[in-house]
């Protein structure tokens, strides 16, 4: 059960990044995605405080990574010898620092589908951080019941 949810998590991390690149071309080569990009983003600033959005999302994930890499730190020492939890917290790392540089870097004006790729950087960052929770109770799970 565990691979599976690994595995489904992953393959959505996947999917969500080819269509995050997949709305990027299309809007910079397709008129109507353009048209329709440009006409989403203008009901989302009207709609929306997108910069109160974009800087709680990126303090939420930063600080749960940070209790995260805490938790594992203080209380899981032996849990940091596992070679698939360093690679998964260096891998929450990566994709944490790629959506922050993002979303701090780029805007509507440079990156037409910015808020579309923004969005969907925050879920695959979340789905990332959400693997490592689960492998954590999991691990805590099977450690109890071996002692």
């Amino acid at each position: 059960m565990k691979k599976v949810f690994y595995w489904i998590a992953a393959m959505l991390q996947l999917i969500l990044i080819i269509a995050a690149y997949g709305i990027q071309k299309l809007s910079m080569k397709k008129m109507g995605m353009m048209r329709y990009v440009v006409y989403i983003n203008q009901q989302w600033e009207a709609k929306y405080p997108i910069a109160a959005i974009r800087n709680t999302t990126i303090a939420f994930l930063v600080i749960l990574f940070v209790v995260i890499l805490l938790y594992v730190f203080i209380k899981k020492s032996n849990y940091i010898t596992d070679k698939k939890a360093v690679s998964m917290l260096l891998v929450n790392g990566i994709i944490l620092s790629g959506f922050v540089f993002f979303t701090l870097s780029y805007s509507v004006q440079n990156y037409r589908s910015y808020y579309f790729t923004s969005l969907i950087l925050a879920v695959i960052a979340l789905i990332q951080e959400i693997k490592i929770i689960v492998s954590l109770i999991r691990y805590d799970y099977s450690h109890r019941l071996t002692l």
